[in-house]
């Protein structure tokens, strides 16, 4: 009778261990990060599989991850089959998912290798917006024709909404037809770029001149006037406003000597050319000088 109470208690024992680990996974706020720490280490114990299995039917990164496991033999025996099971379930909730069976599709594993598939699965993971290295690869495979037919106005229509502006110069080079819209885009894109090298230009010269301790006592902005004109992207430099001081001046023009426009704009057959207005802060300071100052106001 003893014994008997004894294996109960014991039973009792074990069961409860079972069933407190449980609600400890299931109480985690964090399990993405759980399973992704236990993957990145070389190798995965049983129990680490079994929270990572356990995971995986409550959290989509977690069973991301346990096909990863199958796909790579990370900690279990390789299963491609398996893994290709895994992805296609957690995709048809989370179409991004659908790029790594694109990746499998594209590199030949478990099979031999087939873009037109590959192309579909990446056309399936840009279902949703905000995709953009996938947007890119269908972009790549309609430019270049790869899984199907050339998509020329299709490929742009993707690298518009990654604002890729290399890609875009490319088509635009190749003679891609774009509506008024896409050409107006087209400049968004362009003039961003553009304040983004001239911001840098100023920054970078403005570090300078507060290194060299070069100042005006009124602290008047040295302006510039940057003018493009078609077939080149070396802008025309002229002094706009002086600070006062002609060596600060040719300092910033100096400057700004180097300076290449980041491709060519869309110019309306009436527009001849376009001018940037660059001003340059000659109060010495740097910027978290600047702060320093402000704070004490």
């Amino acid at each position: 009778m003893n014994k008997v109470v004894a294996v109960l208690a014991l039973t009792a024992l074990v069961a409860g261990c079972k069933s407190h680990h449980r609600p400890n996974l299931a109480d985690d706020e964090f399990p993405s990060f759980r399973c992704a720490a236990y993957f990145k280490q070389a190798s995965i114990s049983e129990q680490q599989f079994d929270d990572i299995r356990y995971l995986s039917t409550q959290n989509a990164n977690c069973k991301v991850i346990l096909g990863e496991m199958y796909e790579q033999g990370h900690g279990v025996p390789k299963n491609i089959e398996k893994a290709k099971d895994i992805y296609e379930s957690v995709a048809r909730r989370a179409p991004n998912v659908y790029s790594r069976l694109g990746d499998m599709a594209a590199a030949g594993v478990g099979g031999p290798v087939d873009l037109v598939a590959a192309r579909d699965f990446y056309e399936r993971s840009i279902a949703e917006p905000g995709n953009t290295a996938m947007e890119l690869k269908v972009a790549e495979f309609l430019e270049n024709g790869k899984g199907g037919p050339q998509d020329l106005p299709g490929a742009l229509k993707l690298y518009f909404k990654a604002d890729s502006w290399d890609n875009l110069q490319r088509l635009r080079t190749k003679g891609v037809v774009m509506t008024i819209e896409q050409q107006q885009q087209y400049n968004k894109v362009y003039l961003n770029r553009m304040q983004y090298g001239v911001r840098a230009k100023i920054e970078g010269i403005e570090k300078v001149l507060a290194q060299e301790k070069l100042s005006t006592p009124e602290r008047k902005s040295v302006q510039l006037e940057l003018t493009y004109t078609p077939g080149s992207l070396v802008p025309v430099i002229a002094l706009r406003q002086s600070c006062g001081n002609s060596a600060i001046d040719q300092k910033v023009m100096q400057g700004f000597s180097d300076y290449r426009y980041p491709g060519e704009p869309i110019l309306s057959p009436q527009q001849k050319n376009h001018t940037t207005v660059a001003s340059v802060r000659t109060d010495g300071l740097t910027d978290r000088e600047r702060l320093r100052a402000l704070s004490k106001k």
